[in-house]
């Protein structure tokens, strides 16, 4: 869950599912002159989509922080949980399709590099560490089954396995970027251009309507992001059960952008 806090300090609570889905249409044009498109188009579309589907089965039952404000993924406090809900998510989008669980478990094993979990618990540790063997040990057991592939080998060779993961965590962070809401500005280092390792540095902005991107990695002038949440009446809730409930009764809000070159 993504707990905006808006204006008016009323709480835009938003599905992980549903800002994945925003995610994916920062992907769904991507590619031009200087940037290469997605390969496999499809299924990279769809790890995007799909990258957040672990959190479905906590989203239907939300939980509340001690506080009793919405729990949110920054304050997770249950990071052994949450190494579980990466394996579900990733075992669910595999069955689609095993390049898209290939993609969002390094996804997840970069997020784990970045943040490795120091001053967790020994047991939390233990499970990080594990899940990011077990994403290395993912791809070299995919390499083998699908030896026979000539496509399925180019797309997990090293190069464009990195460019792939690298393109699903730019949709990622740029959907974060806006719905969090984090700084106006952000660089993305190291973005792909193409699948040979060749990279650059993408900047985008942003205000209340419109995310602008240079250079522009994109073939149409312009398009649209959105994403939808809900607004409960109340910020604090006396428990989880109070909390669905109004959850469940808050109207739907919808959250629009413009995006265009910088």
């Amino acid at each position: 869950m993504i707990v905006r806090k808006l204006a008016d300090g009323r709480l835009f609570c938003i599905n992980q599912t549903s800002h994945a889905l925003m995610a994916a249409q920062f992907c769904r044009a991507w590619g031009n002159d200087d940037f290469a498109p997605p390969a496999p188009v499809d299924i990279v579309r769809m790890a995007v989509a799909q990258h957040d589907n672990g959190w479905y089965e906590w989203e239907i039952a939300p939980k509340l922080r001690g506080d009793g404000v919405p729990m949110d993924f920054v304050h997770d406090d249950d990071p052994v949980g949450k190494v579980a809900l990466w394996r579900r998510g990733i075992d669910r989008a595999a069955q689609q399709h095993p390049y898209a669980g290939v993609l969002i478990s390094g996804h997840a094993a970069r997020l784990y590099g970045t943040y490795p979990g120091h001053g967790l618990s020994a047991a939390a540790q233990e499970a990080i560490q594990r899940f990011v063997d077990d994403h290395a040990r993912q791809v070299e057991t995919l390499r083998a089954a699908w030896a026979d592939q000539p496509a399925m080998q180019r797309w997990l060779a090293p190069a464009h396995l990195d460019a792939n993961i690298t393109l699903l965590q730019f949709c990622d962070v740029a959907a974060l970027q806006v719905q969090m809401p984090w700084e106006r500005r952000r660089i993305f280092s190291d973005v792909p251009v193409d699948y040979a390792g060749a990279t650059t540095d993408v900047t985008m902005t942003w205000d209340d309507d419109t995310i602008a991107f240079a250079p522009w990695p994109y073939r149409v002038h312009d398009f649209t992001v959105s994403v939808h949440g809900r607004v409960p009446a109340r910020q604090t809730f006396a428990d989880d059960a109070d909390y669905r409930q109004a959850l469940d009764a808050a109207p739907v809000a919808v959250m629009t952008w413009r995006v265009a070159a910088g």
